[in-house]
Order: structure tokens, then C-alpha cells, then sequence
């Protein structure tokens, strides 16, 4: 065929690149003159650790170079995305770029790009299967498809009483950052220390949720192959062009959820992270205790007891002399006490500001997922489960009174470390005064039950290592086993059940001889004698608790009595627990999973995510079929689905239009007798006509013609016929006697085709059809030149009617 010569494009520019690339067909930005070029895999340039080889020279990039450009030719951004990129899409309002991701390991994501700075505002992995096949995913007619759908409403206003309207009217939870990674170079100054980014927290990159944004983004739908994407991010039942007002509401329910469970891992992060800051300077100071311990020859245990002799007793050994008299010295303690007090404050602050009322507002949102269970309404959108919802609420509320227990904890240590940090100042103030008669003795300020407490739940073994224990992996990646009793509700119990759970606990046999004073569990024993001596004999419980047991047999052990070393040991060291017969660092780490609150998180993580995904349905679908080494491009214009289709071995162009009424198929030649024509690229431009990129003897063209007007000439086809179009071409093919040569409309020669010693991809052309950006942007074999058209002017008219307007001017003057 004849290609009419016309020149009814204007050329913009022209932009050189230093490498190779490659231009996606949805390249262009939507509503700015920017485009986006990815790193070829083929460039020399690029040879380096970014890409490894695999198989018989075959090049898989472990990361792309993904650029912005204008289209006058500056580069606003470059950033790298890690693997291979299968498929781009930019949203409607031309802020977010959303790219396919595909790893080594063949796991692929949905990265969202901020158009400004190219930083990704919120990756989420995508475990839907896309009919991909390694890496084979760059070239004509296997990019994935993608693609940004308007929505045809907005939000609908939040309702008074409802738990988002509540929420809103609260005052907002703390947010917490990222815990700070540890100084690698403690000595070091630091100077303009960068904080952490706030990014949402691995755990939650699973979990439906909205794209975050300053302004809130309307609810628009990324389509990627068959699956839908609410705001690209938050997944939807497959074939969903409108969501109901149900899974709108449910996804923001979601988002809210996804914000607060984010405030509640990083606030446990940070609450460790504290926890081991302050344990970490008990350690030190212990460690020198100890040490002073080994030059005397002294155990472990030995020279814990000695300390507590030197509390009740104000007498102690060498080892405990030495270290408050040279290890231990007021400069020391200060800090210690500051470290601990601000780990533990930094706790309570935590739980208080950040993850109790986060707690709080997942109970108000349950509520409302669990209100709408019962409604018919919402039953007919969304697949709701009372029993689920119910079992979530449990979790919440067992967790809210496990954070609440740590942080009553954690006051209490703070105070007993606070009393702990008197009385070392007092001993050493005490031993550093020589006259025994002199007035200037410090007097005791400290609390003795506080400072025994802090022995043996904070200096030895603290009573947050059932919370936060040394695990290979943290945080641990357990869960709460299915038949735990989550939050148990209770009837009120008799007073006699309870007054035998009282004796129980208190060893008394005898619920009668509850608060007789002069009563013990083995026996009597007047109150001279009671005053008179000291119980040593000290039992510590699985909870820390101290139980004083009361004579019996053995008689009571007093200060005045003659004992031997070891009954000192064990009576009297805080570390006295019948298990700790190794080294701390040689003992099994006992676990209690329901006091550990990284446990919890993790079975309210599942729990919720196991809700929303249950009550969106069935996310998965079937991928549409790829047609590898075809052109082909689809439309959704108002109701109709258009196809178009191009086989390059007949040169034959097939589009496909289907409605809920009818469906029509027809071809087009792209050649004759005379001259031979290839297409090297095809897009659909607006809602009127299709741009071809076609190659003849003396050159290329850049041309359109109006895919609209093919109706006329269109072949209806049974609607009930389900293959896809190029499985129609197939059967069409014979069909169809005499086709018809294209119906070119618009027309622009390029030039004569480029020669290159080696070809390094493949021609491709991007265009954006938008009103007042109407452009396109052509990428030869080499990859190294794009060049920028003005699609919307007709050169032909105007030149027409600029002659016109100045021979009127001419008359007027």
C-alpha cells in the first residue's frame, strides 16, 4: 500500500539518552509532559552487580533503572526497583507511577512511585499467579497488562455514630517511629544524625490497605492482568469495575486497622529496644560485681547472697566492698539510674500514649465490622463471620490486658530501680565516712521491700524476660495456639469458691482460720517469738512472688543462728531458684507464650488480615492469556471493550468491539501488490482512533486511523463466544475473503529506517491521548533517541488557515 505523504504531526523534541532503554507504551504521564524510561538488560553499561548471569548468556537484572524524564529532554529522577520490570501504569491524576516488580526468586510486588521524588510510597507483595515465565517479560506483547480505571464515585461522608467518626473525634495515637539502628562507632562524634524514615512495618505488607496520601485519594482501580486493585493497593474480588459501598467501607475499616497495627509493632519494637538499652547497663554493672566476685574466689551465687546480707545486714565481704569502693562509683550510678529510668518511663509512655489507645480504637472498628454482620445490607456485599469477629475482639482484648500487666510492670520496676540507686548511693556515702559519731551520716531513704524486689526482678533476672526473651529470632514468629483461652468471660464465682481459691493460694487448710493472726499453716507461734526472729527461708516462685515459710520442722532460721556457706547461699541470694544449677548463658530459655506480647501481635495480625481477606472473597482469578510476539492494545470506551490485534506474518490488522448487546469483528490489510508495509508498534490514542508505527521501502510513517468508523464494515459474531481474539483470527481467517487496506486518517513520514550494526531491542512508541496532552513519544531499535510529537495539530488545516487569516489581515489594514 501507498502511504499518503502528509505532515499532520509537529515534532517537539528530541532526547538523547547516554544508554540504552526502553519505553513502556503507558509511558506517558497523564497530566504533565514527563516520561518514564526503564534500563535495558542488554546495555554494556549495565553489566555490573546489578545483573547476574543465568542459563546460556542470559542476562537477569536483579534491579532496573527506572528514570524520569521531560519530554524537552532533562532527567528529573532516576531510581532502581529491585528485579525486572514487568508492567507499568500510571494513575489517573499522574501522581503515582505503579510498576510490576519481578524478583529472582520470582516473587513479584506492586511498587507505587511518588512522580516527585521517585521514592515508593508503599510496596505490597503480589502472590497472584500472571502466567509469567522467569524473566522473559521485556519486549512487545509481554509487557503485563496495567492500567488505571477513574472511579465513578467518590467516598461517601462519614456517618454520625460510626466507629470512623468516633474515631476521628478522638485525639489521634502517638505515632512511632522506627526504633534507631544501634552506633556502629559509639566513640565517634555524630553530627547530623538522619532519623529513620517511617515506612509501614514488614509484618503489614500483606495486609489490605488504601495508598496513603496527604490529600485522600479517591478510589480509583489498578488493574493488573484480570485482578483489581482498590487505590492499587487494596485487592478486590476479580472482573470489579465498581466496588460496593460495603467493600468501600471495609477498606477504609481496613486502612484504619492496617495505621493502628502499625503503631502497635512499632511501639513493641521500640518498648524492646528500651528494655534492652536499661538491661544492657544493669548488665555492665553486674558483670563488675561478678568480676570483683572471681578475684576473690567467690561464685556467682555466693557473692549475690553477700549482697543481699550487706542490705539486711550492712555487713558483706571483700568482693562486694571492692565494688562499691572502685567499680562502682557515684558517676556510675547516675547513669545507670538514668538508663533505667528512661527505659522503663519510656515503656509506660509507650503503652499509655501509643499502643493501649491503639487497642482501644481496633476494639471500635471490630465492633462496627461485627455490627454490620448483622445487617442485610452489608450481608449481601461482604462474606462476614459473627464467630470470626468475635474471636478477633477476644485477641484484642487479651493483648490490651497483657500491654496493660507490662506496663504496671514496668512502673513498679521503675520505682524499685529508683529505690535500688538510694541505697547504693547511701552505702557508698556511708563507707566513704571515717567517723562513725560523726552527724554528718546520711541517713536511709530507701524502701527495703523495693530494693529486695529489684534483686531479684531486675538486678538478677528481670521479670520482663517473660515479655521480651532472648530468642534467635526477633521478633519471634509464633502464635497463640487455636484452643488458648484469648480473654475469658467468667460468671461471678460464690463466695466460697473463692474463699477456697484464697486458702489454696495462701496454704491454709482451714477456710475458718482465714485472718486469725495468730494461726500459720504449720502451727502456732506467739507474738514474742514472731518479733523476735527473721524468716530466711526464702522460696521464689515461677511469678517472682516471695513466700515466707514458717518453721515447721526444721525450726526458723535466724541471723544468730550457726549455718553453713551454702545454706547462706541458697537461703539468702536472690538468685535462688532450684533450676539455676548452670551458667545464665547455658540455661534453656523457659517460654510462656501468652506473656509475650510479640505472640500476640502476631495472632491479631493474622486474625485481622484473615477477617478483611474473608469478608472481600474470592481475590484470585484467571489471568488473561498472553499472546507472545503479537501487537495487540484494548479500549474501554463508555460500555464497549474494543481489541486491536496485529499478526506480523500476515499483516493483518484485527479489531474486536463487544458490548452486553453484540460483538463485531473485522480486518485490515497493512500491505499490497506494489509495496510491502510491517508494523512495528500499535496504541490506542483516544476513544476515536488507533497510532501505527509502519515500515515501507522508502522509510517509516507514523500514521492513525479511526477505529470508530470500523463499525460499518464489522462481521457480528455470537456473543456467547468466549476465546479470545486471537484465537477468532484463527477461525476468521478464512472467513473473511477480501480485507480491506487500513483507513489511514492521519500521517507523518519520520524518515528513512535507521541502520544500527547491533540491534539492541525493538521500536516502540508511547502516546498519551488526554485532552491538551495530546503527544507521543517513539523509541527506535537503538534505544538511545526518543523523539517527541505533538499529536493534536494538523499541519495540512493549519497552513490552510493561516494563509486564510493573513489575507484577511491584509484586507482589514
Amino acid at each position: 500500500m501507498i502511504i499518503p505523504d502528509r505532515t499532520s504531526f509537529t515534532a517537539l523534541s528530541s532526547i538523547s539518552l547516554p544508554s540504552t532503554h526502553i519505553l513502556h507504551p503507558g509511558s506517558c504521564n497523564p497530566s504533565m509532559d514527563l516520561i518514564v524510561l526503564l534500563s535495558s538488560p542488554a546495555s554494556p553499561s549495565q553489566s555490573g552487580p546489578a545483573y547476574s548471569l543465568k542459563g546460556k548468556g542470559k542476562e537477569i537484572p536483579s534491579k532496573t533503572h527506572v528514570s524520569l524524564w521531560r519530554t524537552g529532554g532533562s532527567k528529573v529522577w532516576q531510581v532502581d526497583v529491585k528485579g525486572a520490570v514487568g508492567g507499568l501504569a500510571w494513575s489517573p491524576d499522574g501522581l503515582i507511577l505503579s510498576i510490576l516488580s519481578i524478583r529472582l526468586s520470582n516473587s513479584k510486588s506492586i511498587d507505587h512511585l511518588s512522580v516527585h521524588t521517585g521514592e515508593i510510597i508503599r510496596s505490597i507483595p503480589l502472590h497472584q499467579d500472571l502466567g509469567i515465565k522467569g524473566y522473559d517479560v521485556l519486549g512487545i506483547g509481554k509487557w503485563v497488562d496495567m492500567e488505571w480505571r477513574s472511579a465513578p464515585t467518590g467516598w461517601e461522608e462519614r456517618k454520625n455514630g460510626s466507629a470512623l467518626g468516633i474515631i476521628d473525634s478522638l485525639p489521634k495515637v502517638t505515632p512511632v517511629d522506627p526504633p534507631k539502628p544501634p552506633n556502629a562507632l559509639p566513640f565517634m562524634r555524630q553530627t547530623n544524625v538522619i532519623p529513620p524514615k517511617p515506612t509501614l512495618h514488614s509484618t503489614l505488607s500483606a495486609f489490605p490497605a488504601l495508598l496513603p496520601s496527604a490529600i485522600p485519594i479517591s478510589p480509583d482501580i489498578l488493574v493488573i492482568s484480570a485482578f483489581p486493585f482498590l487505590t492499587g493497593t487494596f485487592p478486590l474480588p476479580p472482573q470489579t469495575r465498581i466496588p460496593t459501598q460495603g467493600l468501600l467501607e471495609l477498606a477504609k475499616a481496613s486502612d484504619k486497622m492496617v495505621g493502628f497495627l502499625d503503631v502497635i509493632l512499632r511501639g513493641l519494637e521500640n518498648a524492646e529496644v528500651a528494655f534492652r538499652e536499661g538491661e544492657k547497663q544493669t548488665m555492665i554493672c553486674r558483670e563488675d560485681l561478678e568480676t570483683c566476685a572471681q578475684q576473690q574466689a567467690m561464685s556467682t551465687f555466693d557473692v549475690h547472697s553477700d549482697l543481699f546480707r550487706f542490705l539486711m545486714t550492712g555487713r558483706s565481704g571483700v568482693a562486694v566492698n571492692e565494688w562499691l569502693g572502685s567499680r562502682l562509683t557515684g558517676r556510675t550510678i547516675t547513669k545507670w539510674d538514668q538508663t533505667m529510668d528512661t527505659s522503663f518511663r519510656t515503656i509506660q509512655n509507650l503503652i499509655n500514649e501509643s499502643i493501649s489507645p491503639a487497642l482501644q480504637r481496633l476494639i471500635l472498628l471490630l465492633e462496627e465490622i461485627r455490627g454490620w454482620s448483622r445487617t442485610p445490607k452489608y450481608q449481601t456485599q461482604l462474606h462476614l463471620k459473627e464467630a470470626e469477629i468475635g474471636k478477633a475482639i477476644d485477641t484484642v482484648l487479651g493483648f490490651a490486658k497483657l500491654v496493660e500487666r507490662m506496663r504496671r510492670d514496668a512502673e513498679h520496676e521503675m520505682a524499685a530501680t529508683a529505690e535500688f540507686m538510694k541505697w547504693l548511693k547511701y552505702e557508698i556515702a556511708r563507707a566513704a565516712s571515717h567517723d562513725p559519731t560523726s552527724d554528718d551520716l546520711p541517713s536511709p531513704t530507701h524502701d527495703l521491700k523495693l530494693v529486695w524486689s529489684f534483686m531479684i526482678n531486675g538486678f538478677v533476672h528481670s521479670s520482663f524476660h517473660k515479655h521480651f526473651p532472648y530468642l534467635l529470632v526477633r521478633p519471634p514468629k509464633d502464635f497463640l495456639p487455636d484452643d488458648h483461652v484469648l480473654y475469658p468471660r467468667q460468671s461471678v464465682k460464690p463466695l466460697l469458691e473463692t474463699l477456697e481459691e484464697t486458702g489454696s493460694a495462701l496454704k491454709i487448710g482451714d477456710r475458718r482460720d482465714i485472718g486469725t493472726p495468730s494461726t500459720r499453716a504449720n502451727g502456732s507461734m506467739d507474738d514474742s517469738t514472731t518479733s523476735g526472729s527473721m524468716s530466711m527461708s526464702i522460696s521464689i516462685d515461677d511469678d517472682h512472688h516471695l513466700d515466707s515459710d514458717g518453721g515447721g520442722d526444721d525450726g526458723d532460721i535466724t541471723p544468730t543462728q550457726v549455718i553453713s556457706d551454702d545454706d547462706i547461699s541458697r537461703a539468702s541470694s536472690p538468685d535462688t531458684v532450684e533450676r539455676k544449677t548452670f551458667p545464665p548463658e547455658e540455661q534453656e530459655i523457659q517460654r510462656t507464650l501468652d506473656q509475650e506480647p510479640w505472640v500476640w501481635a502476631n495472632s491479631l495480625t493474622r486474625a485481622l488480615e484473615g477477617l478483611i481477606k474473608s469478608a472481600i472473597g474470592e481475590i484470585g482469578g484467571k489471568e488473561e492469556p498472553k499472546q507472545d510476539g503479537l501487537l495487540r492494545d484494548k479500549r474501554i470506551v463508555e460500555d464497549m471493550r474494543w481489541e486491536a490485534l496485529i499478526r506480523p506474518e500476515t499483516r493483518q490488522l484485527w479489531i474486536l468491539s463487544s458490548s452486553s448487546s453484540q460483538t463485531r469483528i473485522s480486518a485490515f490489510t497493512l500491505f499490497d501488490s506494489e509495496q510491502s508495509t510491517t508494523c512495528l508498534a500499535m496504541q490506542f490514542f483516544d476513544d476515536e482512533e488507533i497510532v501505527l508505527l509502519l515500515e515501507s521501502e522508502d522509510g517509516r510513517y507514523l500514521v492513525t486511523i479511526r477505529y470508530s468508523d470500523a463499525v460499518n464494515v464489522m462481521v457480528q459474531i455470537p456473543r456467547d463466544d468466549e476465546r479470545t481474539l486471537g484465537e477468532m483470527v484463527d477461525t476468521y481467517q478464512s472467513t473473511l475473503k477480501s480485507f480491506s487496506a487500513i483507513p489511514i486518517n492521519r500521517s507523518r513520514y519520520l524518515g528513512p529506517t535507521p541502520q544500527y550494526e547491533e540491534q539492541e531491542g525493538k521500536a516502540e512508541i508511547a502516546l498519551n491521548g488526554r485532552k491538551g496532552r495530546r503527544l507521543g513519544c517513539v523509541l527506535d531499535e537503538g534505544g538511545k533517541e526518543v523523539s517527541v510529537w505533538d499529536l493534536d495539530v494538523d499541519e495540512d488545516e493549519e497552513d490552510e488557515n493561516g494563509e486564510g487569516d493573513e489575507e484577511m489581515e491584509g484586507v482589514e489594514e
